[in-house]
């Protein structure tokens, strides 16, 4: 009953969390830069049209909708946290995992940019998901170091190269992994 009621982007966040959940309670990080923004359009349009919104719809559109439903699906009672840090969301996201300095999941998710938003938002965003389960490593399989300097924004596939084993370094605006 409950996977009937996900929408695009949960389905996409919990699909990926699922592949690298873990037995027991483990802390989740969520970050997305506009989260539900194709369901906040609607209720955007159904509230200029009609005076009012769908409280069913309204309970999809907050950002912290994914993980409450993964929470919910796994029986987690781990906190979670939903980060929204626009073009910065993914790292964002990735530093709050790191500073948890425990195992933890860390979701980034994306629904496609509505065209409504292509003159505002300039280019828009495909669709993605992606999930890591961090674990501390005894043997420093792999390094964080922060630091505050003028970077772009990581991007989505530099990140699945990353953890994907493509790429040795992940290099973001205050910190840069590397694998070992």
């Amino acid at each position: 009953m409950e996977r009937r009621r996900l929408t695009g982007v949960e389905r996409a966040a919990l699909s990926v969390a699922w592949q690298v959940r873990a037995k027991g309670e483990i802390p989740v990080v969520f970050a997305s830069r506009w989260g539900e923004i194709g369901v906040t359009l609607k209720l955007m349009e159904q509230f200029h049209g009609d005076g009012e919104m769908s409280p069913a719809g309204f309970s999809a559109s907050v950002h912290n909708a994914a993980p409450g439903a993964f929470s919910l699906i796994t029986g987690n009672h781990a906190p979670y946290t939903a980060i929204a840090a626009r073009d910065r969301s993914l790292e964002a996201g990735l530093l709050e995992t790191l500073a948890l300095n425990r195992s933890a999941i860390f979701v980034y998710a994306e629904e496609a940019t509505p065209q409504f938003y292509a003159a505002e938002f300039g280019p828009l965003q495909k669709a993605c998901a992606l999930a890591v389960r961090l674990e501390p490593s005894q043997n420093g399989e792999c390094e964080a170091v922060f630091r505050n300097t003028e970077c772009p924004p990581v991007a989505f596939d530099d990140a699945a190269a990353f953890f994907g084993g493509g790429l040795r370094e992940l290099c973001a605006a205050d910190f840069v992994l590397t694998q070992r």
